[in-house]
């Protein structure tokens, strides 16, 4: 007869099942409303991130996806894969440890209050828990930054220590969507409909 005593676990969960967390996926978008985050320190604050070229396109089920379009890549193609605009692709986190790519657009010739404030809310990003929400009115980011006793209270998930590399971290966000060659579907469907 089955003693069902000893499939019965500890109260407290830890019985031994201890391990490190594999980060496979990586998100590709800009911080939640809800998600306090943080920028990783890579050495040279904001300036430590690439600046890229991406666009929107339609993927095979024809969902909207963005690509990171290699620089020659946009050159020949620009004229042909709009929307795309210039990108830092920031490297960082949440209080609850997902970690994230956010491509925070920029277009020098132009303002945009949208794009302005992102970039604020990410330079305040590299040294403070913050948030963003939008503010449709003003057509901006909100900033909110989190109070000292609350930020001394939360616990830093990684020590704003990335757990992968940068450069892992973009090739696990953007998995089939870094378009670096004309054999990239991407390329070959230009005029394509669906």
């Amino acid at each position: 007869m089955l003693d069902i005593t000893k499939l019965q676990i500890a109260d407290d969960f830890e019985d031994g099942l201890k391990g490190s967390k594999v980060f496979d996926l990586v998100r590709f978008d800009k911080p939640q409303p809800n998600e306090w985050f943080r920028l990783f320190d890579l050495g040279e604050g904001f300036q430590s991130f690439m600046k890229v070229i991406i666009t929107t396109q339609p993927d095979a089920s024809g969902e909207d996806q963005k690509y990171l379009l290699a620089p020659e890549i946009a050159a020949t193609y620009k004229d042909y894969l709009k929307p795309y605009t210039r990108s830092v692709l920031t490297y960082g986190y949440t209080t609850r440890g997902i970690i994230f790519i956010w491509p925070v657009n920029y277009n020098p010739a132009y303002h945009n209050n949208w794009h302005e404030s992102a970039k604020n809310i990410a330079l305040a990003a590299n040294n403070e828990w913050t948030q963003m929400q939008s503010d449709k009115v003003t057509k901006a980011y909100v900033h909110l930054k989190m109070t000292t006793k609350n930020q001394a209270e939360t616990k830093d998930p990684f020590n704003n220590k990335p757990p992968i590399p940068y450069s892992s971290a973009i090739e696990k966000a953007l998995v089939n969507r870094v378009v670096d060659s004309e054999d990239h579907p991407v390329i070959q469907n230009i005029g394509v409909k669906a």
